[in-house]
């Protein structure tokens, strides 16, 4: 078996050294790319091109603008935008600046078709930069355009109108007739959301006519669509029918699915109108199909929308509220008020439709609140956008006018006979006093306006002052909870430590009182987590981490923490379990955990008699968790506040309870992350109920892994051979060493060409590789291992274990993977399932003596500090970012934390690349590894 893999690796080896593509030159096959028909050709040339060292910057930046524009006409927006990104990298505002501009604008186009606008809006704003710096005012007046219609697909009118503006500026400059009507077109789309559909459909109907004389069909098809929305809002339905009609014969013929998918939706909304329910079905499933395909959120969002409206319409209210409820989750994501808000009015007909009376009416009370918010808005925002751009305009149309007459009497007066001056005369003072009076009326309408404006204004700066005053109460009410919060655990653990210091407990007391310190110390570590935790999910930092798990087993574990509790305060704590004895699924079982625990917490903290009920049951899509008890309840206003951040009911609930008001606000957070929502219903001085729901499916038994049992001091041995791949020295030393202690034969390698070589000779039985290693990484000489048939266990070995890396090694073929620093249990048990148990020895894993490691770790600060300042000094980055992953890895075996913590912070800032930030940061690790020389 050996001397076959010996063969398969030479011959891979020679294959690949007289490879025929290798052996042309880069112009050669840069030719031959450039002629190359299909997608996956242009794609193999490529690869080659770009692994090539004799290709240039300039021919590897052909390669990604070619391969970026045929991924984005194909709706591969993930691998378009990878591509400009690269092509970003490798040119900047002197080196090809063309086209890094353009890399950096496609970005922002690839995200508006994905429906991030927000995103798209950022890329913009840096193309905007360059194009000011360097005077590209076309480009300037396209980017104004573009940021524009973000803003418009957020339904920011107010951003929208500013930027169409100053494009259409730019436009009248040095734009063509077809930009100067495009902008027209965008300008006319505003004046519909702000029900101007008369205005619209004059500006329409004129750039119609520069369109059909420019034979632009889709300009023309533009047009017809957005004629369609403006008679579909003045309900002349039959018009819009007609319209979306005629833009949807062009978008079919053009293949646009993004335009596609608005189009169907549009003709699904006035065909459910006109009561064509199973034509307005088919076109709203097709509306959808295509925003799937293009993964543009936003239009799935508007396709769902109306498909929940069909779907309800065809009695099918079950379909109905899962179509909803999707929408609703992508309008809150996508910050889309509009469908938000009409989502409601859609939930309160089906809650009625399926005898839900109650919340029905909420939720029809809490639609037309927030209609009226909305119309509000605006209103007062249509009225000072219209007549901030009009008013100007206007009255300077007036006196121009005005002055033009006048000077058409003065002619005439100068030129009639003697004879009829008089009658002139007469003529002219009764003008005069005309105009004045009309002049007189038109400041008196002005001022009339100026003082709504400033009245008006003064209605929204004194709203923005209580907003304001309510902030800065909030937080103030924030810092008194936490400050209290935190100072009682600290009063209690400095006055333990005093005393303790002191001597003032006999021997026997000290283990009790340490008790109280450690209790205390989780009290607060439990309040800074929770602070933590809001701050990831608002940086959209925090990461689920899903396992399987028996559901019913935890709840039944949070029960029966808190029944010693209850018992102190003689509650009664009930569990009914309505689902099954277990309930096996897969989920982020630790968050999961949290929110239970909170929720049952906060009925414990409230509840002063009674009893408090866990109740478990299952949907068709998911598990309920009902927390009921029999506390101090809430009214409708504290209900209002209830997920609030740093809000409890009132201050008095903190002043009588304790708590910072965190507890349910990241429950609420977590529970969405999951797809899920956590709702209450409460009766002042009578109790609440908080309802937790998570979508889920439970997975058969056999499926599920069950632990291993296991003692932490009485592990069998391990019998077998293993290679190690790992190319710090101490790292090899320890792990090694850890190895041998289980019983097991250690081959060590410094390289992944190494262990490639000793594999396909030894044949170990488990292969450990790291994964950033010199000569060769561990991926390449898993994917090298892996082509020649090499069978056995490969374990990726690395400090990188955030949850999409480890997603990553394991689909590039790992069989699992060992984080560092080693974890002595998951260390063996992980091994234990790929390698053989010998009975007849018992492993000593806990008593590894790893001091004179850690010391010879230390005294290689020296070195390592001689070769980071060199790399730092010739701004040798690679070298750089190696010398840190090298330290980071090292420094968490063997605990070494303020180093481990430098050579993290200079890893991350190597990633960004900014030159003074990284210099900061080489100087705070090279001052950390000389505090260990002294």
């Amino acid at each position: 078996m050996q001397g076959k893999l010996k063969r398969c690796l030479i011959i891979v080896f020679y294959s690949v050294l007289f490879s025929p593509t290798l052996a042309l030159g880069s112009n050669e096959l840069f030719f031959e790319f450039e002629q190359a028909k299909t997608f996956e050709s242009k794609l193999e040339l490529a690869n080659t091109l770009l692994n090539n060292s004799t290709t240039t910057n300039k021919q590897k930046a052909e390669i990604y603008i070619s391969l970026a524009d045929l991924s984005f006409k194909k709706n591969d927006y993930t691998n378009a935008i990878n591509y400009f990104k690269a092509l970003e990298r490798i040119t900047d505002k002197k080196f090809l600046p063309d086209q890094h501009f353009r890399a950096i604008k496609m970005q922002g186009v690839i995200f508006y078709y994905q429906g991030h606008f927000q995103k798209a809006i950022f890329e913009y704003s840096r193309a905007m930069h360059i194009a000011n710096q360097e005077f590209k005012k076309i480009e300037q007046a396209n980017l104004l355009s573009n940021i524009g219609l973000s803003y418009f697909q957020m339904g920011n009118m107010e951003l929208t109108l500013k930027h169409y503006l100053d494009a259409k500026e730019l436009y009248q400059a040095v734009g063509s007739k077809q930009d100067q009507s495009d902008i027209l077109l965008n300008i006319a789309g505003v004046y519909i959301r702000l029900s101007r559909y008369d205005r619209a459909l004059i500006i329409y109907k004129e750039v119609l006519g520069v369109y059909q004389l420019l034979n632009d069909e889709s300009g023309i098809a533009q047009v017809y669509n957005n004629m369609g929305v403006a008679y579909y809002e003045t309900n002349k339905y039959d018009f819009a029918l007609h319209y979306y009609q005629l833009a949807l014969r062009f978008y079919i013929s053009a293949n646009n699915d993004n335009k596609l998918s608005t189009q169907y939706n549009n003709l699904a909304t006035v065909n459910l109108i006109l009561n064509n329910v199973s034509t307005a079905y088919e076109q709203a499933q097709l509306a959808l199909d295509y925003a799937k395909k293009i993964s543009n959120h936003s239009l799935e969002l508007a396709a769902l929308h109306t498909l929940a409206q069909i779907q309800f319409m065809q009695g099918d209210l079950a379909q109905a509220k899962v179509n909803n409820s999707r929408s609703t989750l992508l309008a809150k994501k996508y910050d889309n008020e509009r469908l938000l808000i009409d989502g409601l009015a859609i939930k309160s007909l089906i809650q009625a439709g399926s005898g839900e009376y109650v919340d029905a009416i909420v939720s029809n009370k809490h639609f037309a609140d927030e209609q009226k918010r909305l119309r509000s808005q605006a209103i007062v925002k249509g009225l000072a956008l219209l007549q901030n751009e009009f008013k100007a305009t206007q009255l300077n149309q007036e006196i121009e006018q005005l002055k033009q007459e006048r000077q058409v009497q003065s002619l005439k007066m100068s030129q009639r006979n003697q004879s009829t001056v008089f009658v002139f005369l007469v003529l002219i003072l009764l003008g005069t006093l005309g105009v004045a009076i009309y002049r007189r009326n038109s400041e008196k309408r002005a001022k009339q306006q100026l003082a709504e404006q400033v009245e008006q204004r003064t209605i929204e700066l004194q709203n923005v002052a209580k907003e304001l005053r309510k902030a800065n109460e909030v937080k103030s009410q924030f810092l008194a909870n936490i400050s209290h919060e935190i100072r009682t655990p600290l009063t209690a653990i400095l006055g333990q430590a005093d005393d303790l210091m002191k001597g003032l407990y006999k021997p026997e007391q000290l283990q009790s009182e340490l008790q109280v310190i450690h209790r205390q110390g989780e009290h607060l570590k439990s309040l800074i987590n929770d602070v933590l935790d809001l701050s990831k999910i608002e940086a959209n930092r925090l990461e689920l981490n899903a396992s399987r798990f028996d559901f019913v087993q935890l709840v039944t574990d949070i029960h029966n923490m808190f029944i010693s509790q209850a018992n102190s305060k003689g509650l009664k704590l009930i569990l009914n379990n309505n689902i099954s004895e277990h309930f096996y699924t897969q989920l982020d079982a630790i968050r999961i955990k949290q929110i239970l625990i909170n929720l049952y917490a906060n009925a414990l903290k409230f509840t002063a008699q009674g009893s408090i009920t866990l109740v478990l049951d299952r949907t068709d899509h998911g598990i309920v968790c009902v927390v009921k008890d029999t506390g101090i309840g809430m009214n409708n206003e504290q209900l209002k506040l209830i997920f609030e951040y740093f809000k409890q009911a009132d201050n008095s609930i903190s002043r009588r309870f304790g708590g910072t008001g965190l507890g349910l606000s990241l429950s609420q957070q977590l529970a969405t992350m999951m797809g899920g929502y956590i709702s209450v219903k409460s009766e002042y001085k009578k109790g609440s109920q908080f309802s937790f729901y998570v979508p889920c499916t439970e997975l058969p038994v056999e499926s599920i892994e069950l632990p291993h049992e296991t003692t932490a001091f009485n592990k069998k041995s391990l019998s077998g051979k293993v290679l190690l791949a790992e190319d710090h020295d101490d790292n090899r030393r320890l792990i090694s060493r850890y190895l041998r202690s289980l019983g097991l034969d250690v081959i060590v390698v410094e390289n992944g060409e190494q262990a490639v070589e000793v594999c396909l000779k030894e044949y170990p039985d488990l292969v450990l590789l790291d994964i950033q290693m010199p000569v060769m990484d561990g991926i390449k000489a898993l994917q090298l291992l892996k082509e020649c048939a090499y069978q056995q266990p490969i374990f990726a070995l690395t400090a990188n274990v955030m949850s999409h890396e480890i997603d990553h090694y394991l689909a590039l073929g790992f069989t699992d993977y060992l984080s560092k620093p080693i974890d002595k249990e998951l260390f063996y048990n992980a091994l234990a399932k790929y390698l053989k148990l010998d009975a007849t020895k018992q492993s000593e894993i806990k008593n590894v003596d790893i001091s004179d490691l850690v010391q010879s770790f230390k005294q290689s600060f020296t070195v390592e500090r001689s070769k980071i300042a060199r790399h730092a000094e010739q701004n040798d980055f690679d070298n750089l970012k190696k010398d840190a992953h090298r330290l980071l890895g090292a420094a968490k075996m063997f605990g070494v934390i303020d180093v481990s913590e430098a050579a993290n912070d200079l890893e991350k800032g190597l990633q960004r690349k900014d030159v003074h930030q990284i210099n900061v940061l080489t100087n705070k690790l090279l001052s950390v590894l000389l505090k260990y020389e002294r």
